[in-house]
């Protein structure tokens, strides 16, 4: 184990603060981003189907994705709206697609769709339903096209070089373009209170925790100016609620529980919960990357 590595955002000494489910996890004594290391080189193989659709005793992932996302559909809808305001054209590429329930959402709403997402499950399924999604796990330069906005729905935590990818997210963007992120805070009262034991902390999912201040100077190395920063207050079903607390926790009473309110009528009824542990970002595109 490694004393001490070089933070990936600003390149200063980052040193060992805790082991969790067998990662290691290190703290950047300047910018505060904590990060797993050595970052796991089989990610592809943690989004199978049953991250989408839990069929057994797998921890990470969703109940029922599409289910699960149904209650964000209002929040999903404004922000296309917002997107809407502030570009001319209508060509939108999500990464981290999933089995495509936002690209639904922006193709009702009159957008053309595209995306990336590293499952080949999710993938098949997204373009079942008409969208041009890519199963790649980064985004490839050969892409042609230039979009009006890059989306990232709780995506970035999950990437191994965030870096490495806003550098190529800037290059598929029109001058002007948007880039939307929704991730966790690390720097959220929150996360300080829980520590080591916060819900949000589960490698090797999410590998990268930002706060406010890394974030903002992982953006502007990459050639974007923020432009809203805001927390969103989340709705869950109350069966995605429980599965969250059987990730976390793994007593069994939530899985129980879990599987007794995932039906139709208990699917009804959505929580809203704002622990103000995320940060959402809305970056302008300000200048050209060289390659």
């Amino acid at each position: 184990m490694k004393q001490e590595i070089d933070c990936l955002i600003c390149n200063h000494g980052s040193k060992f603060c805790y082991k969790k489910n067998n990662y290691n996890f290190y703290k950047c004594s300047n910018c505060q981003l904590i990060f797993i290391w050595p970052t796991p080189d089989n990610l592809d193989k943690i989004y199978g189907q049953e991250y989408f659709k839990a069929t057994g005793q797998q921890k990470l992932g969703y109940t029922n994705y599409d289910k699960d996302k149904e209650p964000m559909r209002q929040i999903f809808l404004y922000y296309l709206k917002k997107f809407e305001s502030l570009t001319t054209d209508r060509k939108i590429f999500d990464i981290g697609t999933a089995t495509g329930y936002f690209l639904d959402l922006a193709k009702k709403s009159g957008w053309q769709t595209f995306g990336i997402e590293i499952s080949k499950y999710a993938t098949d399924i997204a373009k079942a339903r008409g969208h041009e999604v890519i199963c790649s796990k980064t985004i490839n330069d050969n892409i042609q096209d230039k979009f009006n906005v890059v989306t990232m729905w709780d995506v970035l935590e999950h990437l191994d070089n965030p870096k490495e990818y806003l550098k190529k997210v800037n290059n598929i963007l029109e001058s002007d373009g948007l880039l939307a992120i929704n991730t966790v805070d690390v720097g959220s009262w929150w996360a300080k209170f829980f520590g080591k034991n916060w819900h949000q902390l589960n490698p090797p999912e999410h590998i990268f925790y930002y706060n406010k201040k890394n974030l903002k100077l992982l953006l502007e190395k990459n050639g974007f100016e923020i432009i809203e920063t805001k927390k969103i207050s989340k709705k869950f079903s109350i069966a995605y609620i429980f599965k969250i607390l059987y990730n976390w926790q793994s007593l069994k009473i939530w899985r129980i529980l879990e599987n007794k309110f995932n039906n139709n009528f208990w699917r009804k009824f959505y929580i809203p919960i704002n622990l103000r542990d995320n940060i959402f970002v809305l970056a302008k595109k300000i200048k050209e990357l060289d390659f």
